[in-house]
């Protein structure tokens, strides 16, 4: 698709911001990446899902999303019911009226980078009568969503969804649609940099929100003792969570882990 030269120094100016942030700041990095891109659709939420494979196989073609699972997510604005009902989203995801048949849909494509409009995806008027819809999301009034998803490798993917809920039936506009898509097919390597973040890519362990901290700072200047101390935990307990993260990544020392992330 080609841009004007306006469009494309946006783009430009979007892939500079997010360079810009340290690479242990990655949720605040993920943030400024929604607000903006959010700002372009004109949408009134988004959120970022870190979708990982968790089966496959015979037992895969058995299940609703094809054997995948969102194991971590970030949002920049979330609609409050889905907060509310997070535990039994996350518990459920094996059943077909838990997800939805939009998810379902966009799964059946895992392996290949997607944008789609929930549209696309449904029958929305179908969709609308559906029990996962009216309990998740006519409470707030959705009415267009649009999925943009990309493999980080074999068995991650990553997925941004943004949301708008009008009364006036509003939709999305296509041409935003595939701009805020190609802004984030141009930053593989950003959503790469999310799911290490997050102790996935190389493992299938999600961090404690302790080992997060953790490997973030590790990826600072900071020495283990000045990081035992930003943590309020002994030098010792420190060091324990540091080489369990080592192990984690297959690395020995911050130079290794330092060149898993920038790699």
């Amino acid at each position: 698709m080609e841009f004007s030269a306006v469009v494309f120094n946006k783009l430009v100016q979007l892939w500079d911001e997010l360079e810009a942030f340290p690479v242990d700041k990655a949720t605040e990095a993920n943030v400024h990446l929604m607000k903006t891109l959010s700002t372009w659709l004109d949408s009134d939420y988004a959120y970022w899902c870190g979708l990982l494979r968790v089966v496959d196989g015979d037992a895969a073609d058995e299940d609703p999303l094809g054997g995948w699972r969102m194991r971590v997510s970030e949002p920049y604005k979330l609609p409050q019911i889905y907060e509310d009902h997070r535990e039994e989203i996350l518990e459920n995801q094996h059943l077909a009226e838990t997800v939805g048949a939009a998810s379902i849909a966009i799964m059946k494509e895992a392996g290949s980078f997607r944008i789609r409009l929930l549209r696309e995806l449904v029958d929305l008027s179908e969709y609308e009568k559906s029990s996962h819809f009216q309990k998740l999301q006519m409470p707030y009034g959705l009415t267009d969503r649009v999925y943009i998803v990309t493999p980080v490798n074999d068995d991650t993917e990553s997925c941004f969804c943004f949301e708008i809920a009008s009364d006036e039936g509003k939709r999305f506009d296509s041409e935003a649609t595939n701009l805020v898509g190609t802004a984030l097919r141009s930053v593989r390597w950003f959503q790469r940099r999310l799911f290490l973040s997050h102790g996935l890519v190389v493992g299938d362990e999600i961090f404690s929100e302790m080992e997060r901290r953790i490997v973030l700072l590790l990826l600072t200047d900071k020495s283990e003792k000045e990081i035992a101390s930003e943590i309020g935990r002994a030098t010792s307990t420190t060091h324990n969570y540091v080489t369990g993260i080592y192990r984690k990544f297959g690395v020995n020392n911050r130079a290794g882990l330092m060149a898993i992330w920038l790699g």
